[in-house]
């Protein structure tokens, strides 16, 4: 199938999330602060950020805003700053708009950006990327706007996110079966890479697994499909019967005292232009 065809797909699994979108999404907070504090620390320190001070930036994009929340605590960060958020889900966009918050708001893909070239120092983006499915592509449309020196931050799921469920699934597959279960996400190497081809420099890429409980498989499937990620699933239909088999050898594989165990695998990244 064509890329912008999968592309599609995702837009419109997001935009039908949109309203359960900040309910459904603690993780996703919790690491968009992290990555705030990150940026707004501005220093070397040690971390993944070692690579030089930048001066306050005053335009700043949000790529891949969801429904605003990240894109309103990067306006608290950098109060002086113009902060622009996009989203390619019109679902998404309208909630935004909802918020009332002081950030321009701009519905475009993350590969074709209708901004001009060196608009923003800063760009950010907070767990976005594991959707696009060309990153060299995306990461060179997003150097191509950043100003000289200006820094790209942002997370995004990796590899082995839900490597649970992939397994649990694939090893209660029928025979019949065939083909890829989902669509797996791009891993550190492959990230790094597509940054060094878009251009960018003192690329800093780590990365760290997060073990999120769930009250079993089904629910887990259920918050996948509620944040509109189910599109990833492709046009493989899962029945009943395949999800209870899958449900099953999760819950005695993964399970324990709490529940069972998804694996979410974040990327940090911060390069330069």
């Amino acid at each position: 199938m064509p890329l912008k065809l999968i592309d599609d797909r995702i837009r419109r699994a997001f935009s039908d999330a949109a309203l359960q979108y900040d309910v459904l999404t603690g993780l996703h907070k919790e690491i968009g602060r992290e990555l705030l504090a990150k940026a707004a620390a501005h220093e070397g320190n040690g971390t993944i950020l070692d690579v030089g001070t930048v001066p306050t930036p005053t335009y700043i994009l949000d790529v891949g805003m969801g429904t605003g929340w990240f894109t309103g605590r990067l306006k608290n960060c950098f109060p002086d700053a113009r902060v622009v958020g996009i989203d390619s889900a019109a679902g998404m966009v309208d909630a935004a708009k909802r918020r009332e918050e002081d950030f321009r708001i701009v519905q475009a893909d993350a590969r074709r950006m209708p901004f001009k070239e060196n608009a923003f120092e800063l760009i950010a983006s907070n767990l976005a990327y594991q959707w696009v499915g060309n990153l060299p592509e995306a990461f060179a449309d997003c150097r191509a706007v950043l100003k000289n020196e200006g820094k790209l931050y942002l997370t995004m799921f990796g590899y082995s996110t839900f490597r649970e469920l992939f397994e649990a699934l694939e090893k209660t597959r029928d025979a019949a079966k065939g083909g890829i279960i989902l669509k797996r996400l791009a891993d550190r190497g492959q990230v790094a890479d597509a940054l060094v081809k878009a251009g960018f420099r003192d690329v800093n890429v780590e990365e760290e697994c997060i073990k999120v409980h769930f009250q079993d498989m089904l629910a887990l499937v259920k918050w996948i499909k509620d944040i509109g990620a189910n599109a990833l699933m492709g046009d493989l239909f899962i029945g009943r019967d395949w999800l209870n088999r899958a449900d099953a050898y999760y819950s005695r594989t993964f399970g324990d005292q709490w529940g069972v165990g998804a694996t979410f695998e974040v990327i940090w990244v911060v390069a330069r232009k």
